[in-house]
């Protein structure tokens, strides 16, 4: 014992020493290592066999005031191995005041769900209940406090610890701690009743067994303590028994319980008290109509709107008062029959003003209308906001009492705030800003405001009328100038709404000589302030040119530069969209104070400023934008810098704007050097970047490789062998990313070299989902990029097979019906198609390339419409292209001829004039087919157009032409042998024969006997045109067996005009 008293008065020391050090704030173990070290060595030694009681609780009572103190010293007992073990067996065998000291640890660790969790695991349950009925009055505290704190993740989601409570017999336990025999503490009470309370479920038959106890006197009767933790866990335990078993109800009801809850719901109770009297009362609303009515008859429903609007009233703040709050009104709804109908309810009693308080019933029905919350189960019909407005705006009376009136307002703002009911209110953000106006405003402004408002919420009137049009504006222009901050932030957002539907206002607003104070707002207004000032000088700058001059005399471009500096994301897109209106010439000191905001070390978006330079290089002169060393040429080369940044919305937007300007000023291309803007574009792309950034890159190539009318070098001298590679990668990911690389990729392989790469790489698959997915811009530029690589390569080169080659004829046609017929998109198509119809059957394809329009006749419908109806330069190819599918469309191809029977007129146009022998050729084949089979139809036609007489002398000269052939080499055919075996019929490809080749004499004479046929005074046009001389003349030069065959088509020919 000797030995061991310097050693206690030692460890007393050391104590004092710390608690000293501790409550100077100069301890050593403000360092977690140092937590750490300390923690570790207080484990060790309650480890150790050779610390005597005395000392355990002293480190007890040290590592007590370290958990409570620091975060840090709870985790390191989550982590340590031994600890929760060491406590778990000091819980069991320590002195009462060790026992103590652990308890309250292990509600302090608990505090911590995590370490929660693994204090409940650790076997602390068995100890803590025998703590629990220990003699001294501090151990039960702890103890209880610990099992309140190690119960708080509750039963639901918990089902290993549902299990060790359950075990454990935990629930029984405490409920004999709340016998009234057993004249526990209030404080262990209080705890007890909150372990009940975290424990209370339906899934432990032992609360039951409580109920049919008499255990709902117990609780009740625990509502009247002098405790207020015992009050409130009494209350919430209460409330979760009604919740979990209805039956209890009809008992709470008889106990007595209603009144005591609506006592505890006074002011003169404690805040936590009071809101879980709440909750309480809110679960016994919900299950029984027994239960609303009891409430009802015990004058609940005042007492109840008193606790809605106790904490303004009282100045509460916290979650016990948001909680007393929210369970109140939800008890009121669940009386009332839900929100909608409290909402109602609470409207109706404030008009009678019989109901008292009127302030408290307009002050809860302002917090109804704030969390008011739309669902499935209503909808607009079944609660109508407008009848709450109009209950409203008859309460708003510019005479009435201060406090009434603020309530009103209050409500008002509610309602126009919550985003459930002001969708079906008119001008509901505009009214919510009045509110804000009229609450700030006094005197006759704020009468003149309500006056405003009310006027207003009248359906038949809108915003300009209800603030009295341009008188409005001059008192918003003078609360402009003389309020404070917030007042300026509801005037600007007032005037931003009014800009945004009334053209009227921005004449009012400048002539009220609103535009300074607007300026000067960008530099000294709030940040809100600064945004909606913007947006109303950018609504003002739209609206004319004699504004837009008005606001950049005062001095509004320095102002939005220093916003678009120095506001947020807002205030900067608002500033951007303003200068792109108000600055109109390209000056060096504006571009300059651009450079220095791009190239300026400010870490917000550089996007809007980005913006700004591409607008001011838009309208920048030729020449600037091309010197070197101009303010113009320095910002088109920052930007181009700027792609190299490693933010990636910045290069996006840096990407997007040189797209933009290389796309409208397309004159300054060739005079760029082009290798400094292609190189750092395609090293961007072809570098690990986002798809976004890809596509705006692709988009800045393609305006830059785009062909020009003019002559011009060729600009993508400078595209390397690889580079194309990153294109065509994009071009397969989504259609609208394909759609933009196709473009580029149409510009770019006119080059023979960069559309062989692009070839190999299988740029076709791209072109083909462009065509059959994508947009019309998109399907043009993939027509443009096909004829691109048909230019260059034969069709079994780009195109693999008869599949293929089918799928791209028919989607190509298809693109036709959407493009317009003077542009050069169409031509491109239609060169598509007319190249692969030249296309002979071979070693690649089984069929010919155009026996894709013979399988879909529907796909001639395009053809038809660009013989119709478009220039001659499309009707040739038009016709080109249909002359090939007489053999097989026969029928089909000759409806559709005379269903437009402008086509008739067409066909006979371009055989008088065109320069193609080819084209005459397949117009007369087209015409022959026609008459042939739609002879009445077609005829008409002929004769409505007015070039039949004029279309003899065609063919006449047609058929005097000279064959390349001998007349060994041909036979002459017939019309009806040309249409029995179709020209391109053939067996291999060297016996097709195309229109071209075909006699010219042949096809022009069938259709002179179909003409001469038909009408009598055609027959005359043709004798008197020559062309019996013309027959006459052609026998004479044929072979004995041709002349045999032509000798019958003479004679039949003559006997037609012979008597």
């Amino acid at each position: 014992m000797s030995k061991s008293a310097p050693s206690d008065l030692q460890e007393q020391n050391s104590w004092s020493t710390f608690k000293a050090r501790e409550l100077n704030g100069k301890t050593a173990m403000d360092e977690p290592e140092n937590i750490m070290s300390t923690l570790a060595g207080f484990i060790e030694k309650l480890h150790a066999k050779a610390s005597s009681p005395l000392e355990k609780e002293l480190i007890t009572a040290r590592v007590l005031s370290l958990v409570k103190a620091r975060k840090e010293a709870r985790m390191v007992i989550g982590t340590h191995a031994q600890a929760m073990p060491l406590f778990i067996s000091i819980l069991r065998s320590g002195t009462p005041t060790a026992k103590a000291n652990i308890a309250a640890t292990l509600s302090a660790l608990c505090k911590d769900n995590d370490l929660r969790i693994k204090v409940l695991l650790g076997g602390c349950i068995p100890p803590l209940l025998s703590l629990l009925k220990s003699e001294l009055v501090d151990a039960r505290k702890a103890a209880a406090e610990a099992i309140y704190e190690v119960s708080s993740g509750g039963l639901s989601d918990d089902h290993v610890g549902m299990k060790i409570f359950v075990t454990e017999g935990v629930i029984p336990a405490l409920w004999e701690q709340l016998d009234p025999k057993n004249q526990q503490d209030k404080v262990v009470q209080g705890s007890v009743t909150g372990a009940l309370r975290n424990l209370c479920e339906d899934k432990d038959n032992f609360w039951q067994a409580i109920l049919d106890s008499g255990g709902v006197e117990i609780i009740v009767g625990l509502l009247s303590s002098d405790n207020a933790a015992a009050q409130s866990n009494a209350a919430s335990l209460l409330a979760r028994l009604m919740l979990a078993f209805i039956d209890s109800i009809p008992k709470v009801i008889d106990s007595g319980a209603i009144k005591a809850l609506l006592q505890l719901i006074g002011e003169n109770n404690d805040i936590s008290v009071r809101a879980s009297a709440a909750y309480a009362l809110e679960a016994l609303s919900s299950k029984s109509k027994k239960a609303k009515k009891a409430v009802v008859d015990a004058n609940g429903l005042h007492v109840l709107i008193g606790a809605v609007v106790a904490p303004s009233k009282e100045c509460m703040q916290g979650q016990s008062a948001q909680a007393l709050q929210a369970h109140a009104t939800q008890a009121l709804a669940n009386i009332c029959g839900g929100m909608p109908a409290l909402i109602l309810y609470l409207g109706e009693i404030s008009c009678s003003r019989l109901s008292a308080p009127v302030s408290d019933i307009i002050g809860a029905l302002a917090y109804a209308l704030m969390v008011f919350e739309q669902n499935s189960g209503v909808d607009k019909e079944s609660f109508d906001a407008n009848k709450i407005e109009d209950i409203l705006v008859k309460q708003l009376k510019p005479r009435d009492s201060k406090l009434i009136q603020e309530r009103v307002l209050e409500a008002m703002g509610s309602l126009y705030g919550n985003i459930y009911l002001a969708r079906y209110l008119n001008h509901a953000e505009a009214k919510k800003v009045l509110i804000g106006l009229i609450t700030m405003a006094a005197g006759d402004a704020q009468e003149y405001l309500m006056l405003s408002l009310a006027s207003l919420c009248h359906n038949e009137v809108g915003i300009w009328e209800a603030i009295s049009k341009r008188e409005g504006v001059q008192l918003l222009i003078s609360l402009l100038g003389l309020s404070g901050e917030q007042h300026q932030e509801y005037v600007v957002w007032f005037l931003a709404i009014l800009t945004d539907q009334v053209d009227d206002s921005k004449w009012a607003i400048t002539a009220a000589g609103g535009i300074p104070p607007l300026v000067q707002l960008l530099e000294s207004g709030s940040q809100k302030a600064r945004e909606d000032a913007a947006h109303v000088l950018w609504n003002l700058c739209c609206h004319s040119e004699d504004i837009r001059a008005c606001v950049e005399s005062a001095g509004a471009v320095p102002a939005f530069l220093w916003l678009l500096k120095s506001g947020g994301p807002k205030g900067q897109e608002a500033s951007a969209m303003a200068l792109t209106k108000l600055v109109q010439t390209a000056d060096s000191a504006t571009i300059n104070q651009l450079l220095v905001l791009l190239l300026g070390d400010s870490p917000g978006s550089k996007a809007h400023i980005m913006k700004v330079i591409g607008h001011v290089l838009t309208i920048a002169s030729y020449k600037d934008l091309v010197h070197r060393g101009s303010a113009a040429n320095k910002a088109l080369k920052s930007l181009i810098q700027v792609l190299n940044s490693s933010n990636q919305e910045t290069q996006e937007y840096a990407a997007s704007v040189l797209a933009d300007l290389f796309s409208t000023r397309q004159d300054i291309c060739d005079s760029l050097a082009i290798d400094e803007i292609v190189h750092p574009c395609m090293r961007l792309l072809t570098s690990n970047n986002t798809q976004v950034i890809a596509t705006q890159l692709a988009r800045a190539l393609g305006a830059l490789s785009r062909p020009m009318k003019t002559k011009t070098t060729n600009r993508m001298l400078c595209i390397a062998e690889g580079d194309v590679k990153p294109l065509i990668k994009l071009a397969k990911t989504s259609i609208e990313a394909a759609e933009t690389a196709v473009a580029t990729l149409a510009n770019l392989i006119s080059d023979p070299q960069i559309a062989a790469e692009a070839l190999t790489e299988d740029v076709v698959a791209a072109l083909t989902r462009v065509l059959g997915e994508g947009t019309l811009e998109g399907k043009k530029n993939a027509s443009r990029a096909l004829h691109q690589l048909l230019k260059h390569f034969p069709v079994c080169d780009v195109l693999r097979g008869n599949a293929q080659c089918r799928f791209v004829v028919l989607l190509v046609l298809d693109s036709l019906n959407a493009m317009a017929m003077n542009g050069s998109d169409i031509a491109d198509a239609l060169e598509v198609i007319a190249l692969l119809a030249r296309m002979k059957q071979g070693v690649n394809f089984i069929f010919p390339p155009w026996a894709a329009l013979a399988e879909v006749p529907s796909s001639l419908e395009p053809l038809v419409c660009c013989l119709a109806e478009g220039p001659p330069s499309l009707q040739d190819k038009a016709i080109e292209i249909l002359s090939r599918l007489c053999g097989d469309q026969t029928l089909v191809l000759c409806d559709m001829l005379v269903a437009r029977p402008i086509t008739i007129g067409s066909l006979a146009n371009r055989i008088m004039n065109s320069s193609s022998l080819e084209i005459r050729v397949g117009a007369t084949v087209l015409l022959l087919c026609a008459a042939k089979e739609r002879r009445q139809q077609s005829m008409e036609a002929l004769d409505l157009s007015g070039y039949s007489e004029p279309l003899v002398y065609a063919l006449l000269d047609m058929m005097k032409l000279n064959s390349r052939y001998s007349s060994s080499d041909i036979e002459v055919r017939s019309p009806r042998g040309y249409f029995e075996r179709s020209a391109f019929q053939a067996r291999d490809e060297f016996d097709l024969l195309d229109p071209a080749t075909v006699l010219a004499s042949t096809v022009s004479l069938g259709l002179l006997l179909i003409l001469s046929s038909f009408h009598a005074k055609n027959k005359l046009t043709v004798v008197e045109a020559g062309v019996l001389e013309a027959l006459s003349d052609k026998l004479l030069r044929y072979t004995f067996k041709s002349q045999v065959l032509f000798h019958l088509a003479f004679v039949n020919f003559c006997t037609m005009y012979c008597p």
